[in-house]
């Protein structure tokens, strides 16, 4: 490997490298967040995304992307308040980025009116669309919100929630890093028992998530780049980063424990667990590549970026690290000694050495005796300890089976943002302008024709008598139950196009979505006189779930199939890379399973976000990729001592043992650098990132206690000389692990 020969003999050369491309690269990471897009949560090619198209088109009807809701203390048809409001709205209309402005005053709608004539709407529709639209809310708004006068204004509508959700992310972000800092520096001085070698993990860890953010906003020039993408790669980068970091940090300290020289050390850490680290970033990009098949631009999108972030840190790891331990090892454990001496004068304790140190090599984990304990008490006993570990996570797996999955909405805002709290008022006073609707778009329909009028009024009139409906809107009139209750006018003429027609099925206020999702079935089973589609937002959701549903198995098998060939590529045994995928999956059916009851179903306390009812099923699928790859990932850790020792003695249990003892702080501390980095995640205000960061956190802890100290030894140890079983044609695909010279012959 190039980073084995040249890059420990040429540090100077390789960071100074990376400084200048950094500082070259600067603006460019920064600028990622201008061009960062909050929408893309919906499939699109599906029915309901043509009928919105259609209708853009046919209809012309304007896109509420801001509503204002403008109160005052008496009645908003006339008076000072109505002086305030209709100026309000020609200010706006006057506003670079506005497209057209509609108001009460000047349409004269009662649908933009309450019912106590106190509160009235203005519709604004921006130029542009995603962060255009976005940059627009945000320059205009907050100057228009709070008192102005006689009148209140508070904001709502899809961009103004997109740019409240562009802003929590950003500073959750910058919260999530804080917090968990200083407890990721805490695990790494505990696992390397070193302060000044704890740090080097984090830098690799942050030039990693630089780099990203830099092919991040490449990636706005060709794709849709959602906003949370800077979160989710931020932590999935930051943790990847610092464990790919300590695997090589720890291997070459065995090294220099055993007297090779700080140059010779590295090159043989980066051989070896080098070796390790790609192999396991190439099953975590192999997972989340399987979300790429998924027609959502936010999938796709944190796909990309979650793809790149892995690949920095892998690349990170075994070309600029090296560098860095090369310049940085030896006067990193100097400045330790020195501060280990200042603390031992300052306690007066009694000076001692390490047995196993030496020319100034920094002091070795070395072999852990609490993990050759569980490791020798696991292979003892498989049966026992392997099914006890197996039921308690089928425990944990059995809500699963009452899951429900939905699409994310201004839900996922905290309770206490304005803006949800404006939204919930809005749609509850103003039911007819900003109520649930189905739009039925019939295509191909000539109003000309003989016979058309009348039947659109038998299929209104069928529309509204289905069950859950409040009224139904059509060129002929306002259907209810059957029966016409208003004539056609003005209003019901808006509602034919050049080549279309369009009904607005309305529901009721406060329709939940099971509801709504049963009534989008009601009207699509409804014969219609002509090519019908239907539009609208439960369309849109319900179309996304059917989409997703739909190819879940495709990316399954892809995710699964890629997953299990890089582990037998690495390892040259079938059964033990079938075993790792299945533990993995059922790990994670353990970590879905434990989100149910916290976020479905708010049993644990709910704290300031909305239950639903239902789980982001964007987000899941996101978790699961993510998931399987770290789950695979410290397999990988593990199956590289246990398959060296292996090698060289041929003895199943003790090279089980043993490679339990060498790992076990490594994964400890790893899956624990994860587990913090997702748990800041899991205190973000959108309820999709916590949601993220709760089941990763849960799904990585699961895996690393119940699944690595207990299912693997015992899996392994029943199955003995079968883990490495491959057929004779297919013996040269697996990669060979040298009779290495790196085994400790010191340990027990």
């Amino acid at each position: 490997m190039l980073a084995a020969k040249w890059i420990p003999g040429n540090p100077w050369r390789v960071l100074a490298a990376v400084a200048v491309l950094g500082l070259a690269l600067f603006p460019v990471m920064v600028g990622c967040f201008t061009r960062l897009t909050p929408s893309g949560f919906t499939a699109t090619g599906t029915e309901a995304d043509r009928a919105g198209q259609v209708i853009e088109k046919e209809f012309g009807e304007p896109s509420a992307d801001l509503i204002l809701l403008v109160s005052g203390r008496t009645s908003m048809k006339d008076g000072e308040g109505a002086v305030a409001g209709r100026a309000l709205a020609e200010s706006l209309a006057g506003q670079p980025g506005v497209a057209r402005v509609w108001s009460y005053w000047d349409t004269a709608s009662p649908a933009l009116l309450s019912a106590d004539e106190r509160d009235a709407l203005i519709g604004v529709e921006l130029i542009g669309k995603g962060a255009r639209a976005v940059d627009t809310a945000q320059r205009i708004v907050p100057d228009l919100l709070g008192r102005h006068g006689d009148v209140a204004v508070a904001a709502a509508g899809p961009v103004w929630s997109s740019a409240e959700a562009v802003r929590l992310s950003r500073e959750d972000l910058r919260t999530a890093e804080l917090a968990a800092a200083p407890f990721v520096l805490l695990i790494l001085m505990v696992a390397l028992r070193s302060v000044a070698l704890a740090l080097l993990p984090m830098v690799i860890g942050v030039v990693s998530v630089a780099a990203t953010l830099t092919v991040l906003h490449g990636l706005t020039w060709v794709m849709s780049v959602s906003v949370f993408a800077v979160n989710v790669t931020a932590a999935l980068g930051f943790g990847l980063s610092v464990d790919y970091g300590l695997l090589v940090m720890m291997r070459c300290r065995e090294e220099m424990a055993r007297g090779e020289a700080v140059r010779r050390a590295v090159a043989l850490a980066v051989r070896s667990a080098g070796r390790a680290v790609l192999f396991s970033a190439a099953t975590v990009v192999a997972c989340l590549a399987a979300l790429l098949i998924f027609p959502v631009p936010f999938l796709r999108s944190l796909a990309a970026g979650g793809i790149a972030v892995v690949v920095f840190a892998a690349l990170t790891t075994v070309l600029v690290y090296p560098a860095l331990l090369r310049f940085a090892l030896l006067p990193a454990a100097r400045l330790d000694r020195r501060l280990s001496d200042r603390v031992r004068r300052m306690l007066r304790l009694p000076e001692t050495k390490g047995p196993d140190t030496q020319a100034g090599a920094p002091p070795v984990p070395g072999y852990s005796r609490a993990w050759a304990w569980v490791g020798n008490a696991a292979t003892r006993r498989p049966v026992l300890l392997g099914a006890s570990a197996a039921v308690l996570l089928l425990i944990c797996a059995m809500p699963l089976s009452r899951a429900r999955f939905g699409i994310a909405d201004e839900r996922v805002l905290p309770e206490s943002a304005q803006v949800r709290q404006t939204s919930e008022r809005v749609h509850r006073e103003f039911p007819d302008a900003a109520g649930d609707k189905l739009s039925v778009v019939l295509s191909g329909a000539d109003l000309r024709a003989a016979g058309v009028t009348t039947e659109v009024d038998h299929y209104a009139r069928q529309l509204s008598t289905l069950t859950g409906v409040a009224r139904v809107d059509a060129v002929t009139g306002s259907y209810r139950g059957g029966s016409r209750i208003t004539p056609p006018n003005q209003a019901h003429q808006r509602l034919a196009g050049e080549g279309a027609l369009r009904l607005d099925v309305r529901m009721p206020p406060g329709t939940q979505p099971p509801v709504s999702e049963r009534l989008l079935d009601q009207v699509r089973a409804v014969p219609a006189f002509a090519p019908r589609m239907v539009a609208g937002t439960t369309a849109r959701a319900a179309d996304t779930k059917t989409e997703l549903s739909s190819r879940v198995p495709l990316a399954a098998l892809l995710a699964g199939s890629s997953a299990l060939l890089v582990v037998v590529s690495f390892t040259g045994g079938l059964f033990v890379s079938c075993k790792t995928v299945a533990l993995a999956v059922l790990s994670l059916s353990a970590g879905i399973g434990c989100l149910v009851p916290l976020f479905q179903e708010g049993r644990v306390g709910t704290g300031d976000f909305t239950v639903t009812g239902q789980l982001d099923i964007s987000m899941l699928l996101l978790m699961v990729c993510i998931a399987l790859g770290l789950s695979v990932d410290y397999e990988v850790f593990l199956l590289a001592r246990i398959k060296e020792q292996y090698t060289s003695t041929g003895d199943s249990r003790s090279s089980i043992i043993y490679g339990m003892a060498r790992t076990g702080r490594l994964i400890s501390a790893s899956s624990l650098v994860v587990v913090t980095t997702m748990s800041a995640l899991a205190m973000s205000r959108v309820t999709s990132l916590r949601l993220l960061g709760t089941g990763l956190a849960l799904t990585v802890l699961l895996d690393a206690t119940l699944v690595r100290a207990l299912l693997v030894p015992a899996a392994m140890q029943l199955a003995g000389r079968a883990n490495w079983w491959m057929p004779n044609w297919s013996r040269r695909t697996g990669y060979r692990i040298p009779k290495a010279d790196t085994v400790d012959p010191h340990a027990p």
